[in-house]
């Protein structure tokens, strides 16, 4: 396994609250910052600002939260700072300052640093935002360039405040010239902040002993000559600390501003390099999955009161204490470390499980959610909030066991037992009908918090799947610590939940799951979007599974842009309700995930392209939290840069598109890449299970597909599944037999002809090349999206081959024209509103639906042309 070495938060930041041995009593009087270079990253987004559009650089203490036109406000944790920090910039010409948000013309989002360039006839500024990886600070290195006298003026209005719900009282505002910064602060001058520059001259004033309505407001008098070989800083610290230890943060990051410049890029280059790898024919694809590493290390936050954990997301808070949902959440902890675990983040992994046990509660119950100030209230006794759900135990239980199933970490795991213990035993306890399932109820949520959709619930099938799946978890938990009698439990109850979830829930008459079972006795029979979190599982019979995500598949829950939590056929769907309608981007993973786990690609890649585009249509290289189920567009409430969003780009790219599945502890893994037919080389490396790490090249044709794997570290065996085109035939190795492999077996399957073997990795590359006859795949059909448009795109809700021919089932608007490319057999049409288009060597099914309103689905059968 991969060694990192993590520090607790109440370590690491109370080094970095002592005073810097170099540091003297005094004020220093030249704390320049000479111009480092800033290098080139190739994942940098460029692109023109745009006016209220979230723009976050994150620390794992400090948080800038603004927009593109360079408004801000100032988080270092618990606290909140300042409200709209911006620029301005005067000139001679005019008389009053030029507002930064009025010049703003460019933005360059990095991993490590991110850069909004202010243009002006006059001058040109760089404002160059960094935040350190762990220090309670943050540097603004402007840089300007200028031919006439140039004052760059910053503002700012003072908060000083704990976030929600905490509160402090007693704080004022001063300047202070020595250390040229305003001093925020309180009565007891427990809690201090600082905000300023050496390059200062004047300062605005206020009344003393009180926070000032007016903006705190200092001006930096640009010398030109000293700017082009010096940056204009600005820097802020800030802590639960004496003022003298604040002080000489303040002081540190100005002298040492270039040395946390480069360990952030030390930081992302261990993120990036040192994780899973994509390389696709779909570059923007590959890029997405970078951003995506980058933004779940940003989930990782300390804070000095409470540890590190794994927060679920950041927005501004604007006039509150809010910060979109910044705090720590423990089911979208579990949920994000599944892609966590898939890149290799394990060390933010363990310490956001160990942190989430740090505060179960006595009976066993794993929080929801805990607020950065709940060090400094009396949260876990006197808010409602801390054990809000009950899907929080049971998938802490799971992530233990996911994580443990890809690290090998059995040391956690021994460590956290008692935990697993309790909260196991906290589960049954939720069992009140002895059906082996737990259930919803008051303090007690699941998938439902808001709206018509949850009343009268007593279980929902999110809640149940989450809940079977962890009694799989602690079967096996159990049986790795040798508790035989906990092992022998949890398998049966596994086994009749299991059986439970496929026939209670079951609507046979609505060929789909339901989506709860009332208190009455009966079910809520809407068409949602949950019962996906079982098919993600692989909870479901293949039979009910098939059906349900046929219909999952349609627009009326699968918009162009992703999944909608409830069918628009239901009477309660409203494209704006935040459960009963919106596109939520994690359930979109989940449906995407699920689709491939049926071996149903053409109905899962659409949803993870969508996911894609995303990261480059609203917050750059972010994902929000929902969208509008009727037009393209993030809610105005929702979160900006919600990390189960994003986490859903990777668990279906990696556990579902290249179906990976390691077990360290076993010395296994699994890997069967679905990847799109037209897709001719496509390659995954980086893949961990244990200490051992593996890549997969895949070459095909539309006759060949070859497997090259590679692996370092201890022995893995490995069973490869490749993915042959539903009527493929005399199938066969193409060259010689690899003693290394066992015998490929062939199954033909509903949806594709699986192919099979299994190969003893111990560090030679292995090769395994196969060749068939025959055949017809469907290239998943994906549409560019615009910001504001409507869904009105194909989709494929089922795909495949019988004695009969090649059955295609597709969704689209009526009277439309849509074309859906084929590779394989050249096919002709037998049945259904569609003729085949020749190519070359490709083929193309143009399908024409018939004139009316609304969606329509059709039906085509295709056999293979007799030319």
């Amino acid at each position: 396994m991969k060694t990192r070495i993590l520090k607790s938060a109440k370590i690491l930041l109370a080094l970095s609250l002592l005073p810097a041995a170099h540091l003297s009593a005094q004020p220093q009087q030249d704390l320049s910052v000479p111009k480092f270079r800033i290098v080139s990253s190739p994942l940098t987004l460029t692109h023109d600002v745009r006016p209220r559009q979230y723009l976050g650089v994150l620390g794992r203490a400090a948080a800038w939260l603004g927009s593109e036109t360079g408004e801000a406000e100032i988080w270092i944790h618990p606290l909140k700072l300042a409200n709209n920090f911006e620029l301005a910039f005067k000139i001679p010409d005019y008389v009053e300052p030029v507002a930064g948000s009025d010049v703003a013309r460019t933005i360059e989002v990095r991993p490590e640093l991110t850069t909004i360039t202010y243009s002006h006839a006059t001058f040109t500024v760089k404002q160059h935002i960094l935040a350190p990886l762990n220090k309670p600070g943050l540097l603004i290195l402007l840089d300007v360039q200028t031919f006439r006298p140039l004052e760059v003026h910053v503002s700012f209005n003072t908060v000083f405040q704990y976030a929600w719900p905490g509160a402090l009282g007693g704080q004022y505002a001063f300047w202070n010239d020595a250390e040229k910064a305003f001093v925020l602060s309180e009565s007891l001058r427990e809690r201090n902040a600082l905000i300023g520059s050496p390059w200062a001259t004047t300062a605005s004033a206020h009344p003393a002993h009180a926070l000032p309505d007016a903006p705190n407001t200092f001006v930096l008098p640009v010398d030109s000559a000293r700017a082009q070989h010096e940056f204009v800083p600005i820097a802020i610290a800030a802590g639960t600390a004496p003022r003298d230890s604040v002080v000489a943060i303040y002081r540190d990051l100005l002298a040492n501003a270039s040395d946390y410049y480069n360990a952030r890029l030390d930081h992302v280059a261990e993120t990036v390099e040192g994780t899973t790898h994509i390389d696709t024919p779909d570059d923007r694809l590959d890029l997405a999955f970078e951003w995506a590493k980058v933004n779940l290390d940003e989930s990782f936050v300390c804070n000095p009161d409470l540890g590190c954990g794994l927060v679920a997301g950041w927005g501004p808070s604007g006039p509150g204490t809010r910060p979109g949902f910044g705090w720590f959440f423990g089911g979208d902890a579990a949920i994000n470390s599944f892609a966590m675990n898939a890149t290799g983040m394990w060390q933010q992994v363990a310490e956001g499980i160990r942190f989430l046990a740090t505060y179960q509660r006595e009976d066993g119950k794993i929080p929801h959610e805990i607020s950065q100030s709940a060090g400094r209230i009396p949260w876990f006794t006197d808010f409602p909030y801390t054990y809000y759900h009950a899907d929080t135990t049971p998938y802490w239980i799971v992530a233990l066991w996911r994580y443990w199933r890809a690290s090998g970490d059995t040391a956690l795991l021994d460590e956290l037992w008692p935990n697993v213990i309790s909260a196991f035993e906290w589960c049954l306890g939720r069992d009140t009908d002895g059906d082996r399932i737990i259930e919803n109820g008051p303090g007690n949520l699941g998938a439902i918090e808001v709206g018509q959709l949850g009343e009268g619930m007593h279980q929902d099938i999110y809640l149940a799947a989450v809940w079977v799946e962890a009694l799989e978890a602690a079967t096996e938990l159990a049986a790795e610590r040798g508790d035989s009698d906990m092992a022998s439990r949890a398998q049966t109850m596994h086994r009749e939940a299991r059986e439970r979830l496929n026939t209670a829930y079951w609507r046979e008459e609505d060929g789909h799951f339901a989506f709860g079972i009332l208190q009455s006795g009966g079910t809520n029979d809407n068409l949602t979007v949950w019962p996906a979190t079982a098919a993600s599982f692989e909870l479901l019979e293949t039979e009910k599974a098939e059906r349900t995500l046929t219909k999952l598949a349609a627009d009326s829950i699968s918009a162009d842009w992703g999944a909608r939590i409830l069918s628009t056929g239901s009477a309660l769907y409203d494209p704006m309700h935040y459960n009963n309608g919106a596109v939520w981007p994690f359930v979109t993973g989940f449906v995407a995930w699920a689709q491939y786990n049926y071996r149903r690609p053409w109905a899962g890649y659409p949803l993870v392209d969508a996911l894609k585009q995303m990261t480059f249509d609203w917050a750059r290289g972010r994902h929000p939290e929902l969208l509008s189920g009727r037009y393209y567009r993030p809610l105005d409430t929702a979160v900006p840069q919600q990390f189960f969003a994003t986490s859903m780009l990777i668990s279906p790219v990696v556990a579902g598109f290249f179906g990976w599945e390691p077990d360290a502890p076993n010395g296994r893994a699994e890997i069967a890449p679905q990847v799109p037919p037209n897709w001719k080389q496509t390659s995954v490396t980086g893949l961990q299970v244990g200490d051992a790490t593996i890549g997969l090249v895949l070459h095909q044709t539309d006759s060949t597909i070859r497997a090259e794997i590679e692996h370092e570290g201890s022995p893995i065996q490995l069973k490869l599944i490749l993915s042959l085109p539903p009527g493929a035939f005399d199938v066969s190795l193409d060259g010689e037999t690899n003693p290394n492999l066992t015998p490929l077996e062939t199954t033909p399957g509903l949806h594709d002809v699986g192919v099979s073997t299994t190969a003893t990795l111990s560090g030679t590359p292995q090769s395994v090349a196969v060749r068939w006859n025959g055949g017809l795949a469907v290239v998943p059909p994906t549409r560019t999206l615009r910001p504001g448009q409507e869904s009105t795109g194909l989709r494929v809700l089922d795909f495949n081959y019988t004695a009969a021919g090649w059955h295609i089932l597709v969704d689209g608007d009526a009277g439309r024209a849509y074309g859906l490319d084929l590779v394989g057999t050249r096919p002709t049409v037998a049945d259904g509103p569609a003729t085949v288009v020749s190519n070359g060597s490709d083929y193309s099914l143009q399908i024409t639906f018939p004139s009316g309103t609304g969606r329509d689905t059709q039906s085509i059968l295709l056999r293979p042309s007799s030319n």
